[in-house]
């Protein structure tokens, strides 16, 4: 019990400030605008089961995978940053405050809330780092009560974001969503320059 409890800390304490729970609540407003609370809960739901899925299955064989279709980190980076990139831009262009009660259209669930977001290639590196360095099969339940603690945190984040709308109103989210599809368009700048760093083996200043 001990080997997984260590195993569940250090998933946890890896893992956290990647996925950013808090942080990430102002961009799932955004994406989510003037929609209702129980559309917001179920769309939390579903992308913090799909953000489990992907990183549990990278966990198991997310090496495997990639090294058998001749994919390296860099291009998950570059294409992570890519998605992410589209997704930063809907937001600073779409239209001002949707009627009240309008669901977001399209399915945002998986792209981009799951991935890039939560199960972006930060953490996807992180878990595939787990996968290389296995001491015991004690660390496999360890890491996989990480994972899923650090998305019952986001979870629950992103249901009480209500609480933010409320204290914001609905100009501020829409002020909200500019700052923060210029800051996700930054990330994903950031996501793509590494991918493409890596790939180059280039050193980046600063």
């Amino acid at each position: 019990m001990k080997d997984v409890a260590v195993s569940l800390g250090v998933a946890f304490a890896a893992l956290f400030p990647i996925v950013d729970p808090i942080g990430n609540i102002p961009t799932f407003l955004a994406l989510t605008p003037s929609a209702t609370h129980s559309y917001r809960k179920a769309v939390a739901l579903k992308a913090v089961a799909s953000a489990m899925l992907v990183l549990v299955v990278f966990l198991a064989v997310g090496h495997f995978i990639l090294e058998y279709f001749g994919i390296s980190l860099a291009a998950v980076e570059f294409v992570g940053g890519l998605i992410l990139g589209y997704t930063g831009w809907q937001m600073l262009s779409q239209p001002l405050t949707p009627a009240s009660g309008q669901q977001p259209s399209g399915v945002i669930y998986f792209t981009p809330l799951a991935f890039p977001l939560l199960a972006g290639p930060g953490a996807l590196a992180v878990v595939l780092g787990f996968s290389n360095r296995v001491d015991s099969w004690l660390d496999f339940p360890g890491w996989l009560a990480g994972i899923a603690l650090v998305l019952a945190v986001t979870y629950l984040a992103f249901v009480h974001a209500d609480q933010v709308l409320t204290a914001v109103g609905p100009t501020g989210i829409d002020v909200l969503n500019r700052i923060m599809g210029l800051i996700v368009l930054f990330i994903a700048a950031e996501l793509t320059f590494h991918g493409i760093a890596d790939e180059f083996g280039l050193t980046r200043a600063g």
